[in-house]
């Protein structure tokens, strides 16, 4: 115990001897700084009252000098420290902001459906009741064996799909490619004149149902030579039972792969306006046709996706 305090006391003794000496030093320092200043202003005051002002001048500005540095190294401490609270905050916002794994992923989803709107555009325009095929549309176009006619940007996957579907064990029929207004509006006056036929209903009851299954005209997507009609063999009946037709069934499951989407798929009505149609395919392009098949889109949700 003895000697702790004997170190202690050493400790103390050389800590105050320490304090001394500075202390002495900066007295000294003190008293040499107080000598030179009342020389500088002896000599300040000589060369003013000579009429000489360059020292007063210099001095004047070492000290607007030495005022804006301290100005300039305060603003440049508090902007550090607003950097820093600034920072702190955001991270804060960001974690509050990603905390909900929803949020996050409907963000990653309308960010990737932006990307891809932006590389294919032209493949992914929209047609459908309230959405008229635009003034002036013109495409390239290709004309099928079978005589119909598509858009020439979809006849390579059209043809890698129709013979992946062959391989598979499965025949198929081209029902119908594009159509022309004029076609349009002959689809559409019969289908109107079997309804007030067949059903008795009134002409404009019967264009209303009309519209269910065969588009106005300049409001089918097969304007577009984008759209294709396209069963089984030996089932050229386009109506929901097409949906258990073998070589249908193919194609509802594997079209995304070849850029092809089945356009009013099943459940959706409320959504397209249209009753489920598995032998209505439109082509959107490969990464389109993946991204909506995988998310379970149609081509109207995924103009919801991206706000348009």
């Amino acid at each position: 115990m003895e000697r702790v305090k004997e170190v202690l006391q050493f400790i103390g003794l050389k800590i105050i001897g320490a304090g001394q000496f500075v202390w002495a030093h900066l007295k000294i320092g003190f008293k040499k700084l107080r000598k030179w200043f009342r020389r500088y202003i002896r000599k300040l005051i000589r060369h003013t009252k000579a009429k000489d002002y360059s020292l007063l001048i210099y001095t004047i500005i070492a000290i607007i000098v030495f005022i804006l540095a301290i100005v300039l190294l305060g603003k440049l401490f508090s902007h550090k420290k607003k950097n820093k609270e600034v920072k702190t905050t955001t991270e804060t916002t960001t974690e509050i902001i990603t905390e909900d794994p929803a949020v996050e992923a409907h963000n990653q989803l309308v960010a990737q459906a932006n990307a891809i709107y932006q590389n294919s555009s032209e493949l992914l325009v929209l047609v459908n009741g309230s959405h008229p095929i635009t003034e002036g549309y013109s495409f390239e176009h290709y004309t099928l064996n079978c005589g119909e006619d598509i858009d020439t940007r979809m006849h390579d996957d059209l043809v890698n799909m129709l013979e992946a579907c062959n391989e598979a064990g499965n025949e198929y029929r081209i029902v119908s490619g594009y159509r022309d207004q004029a076609k349009q509006q002959q689809l559409f006056d019969e289908k109107i004149a079997s309804l007030v036929a067949q059903e008795g209903l009134s002409q404009e009851d019967a264009e209303a149902k009309a519209a269910m299954t065969i588009q106005r005209p300049g409001y089918s997507e097969h304007e577009t030579g984008l759209a294709i009609d396209i069963s089984g063999l030996d089932n050229a009946t386009l109506d929901e039972s097409l949906a258990s037709d073998p070589t249908v069934a193919w194609l509802d499951q594997n079209c995304h792969m070849y850029g092809f989407v089945v356009r009013y798929p099943d459940g959706k009505t409320d959504v397209t306006g249209e009753v489920f149609e598995p032998w209505h395919f439109r082509y959107v392009g490969v990464e389109a046709a993946t991204f909506m098949h995988d998310n379970n889109l149609t081509l109207e949700e995924f103009y919801q996706l991206i706000g348009m």
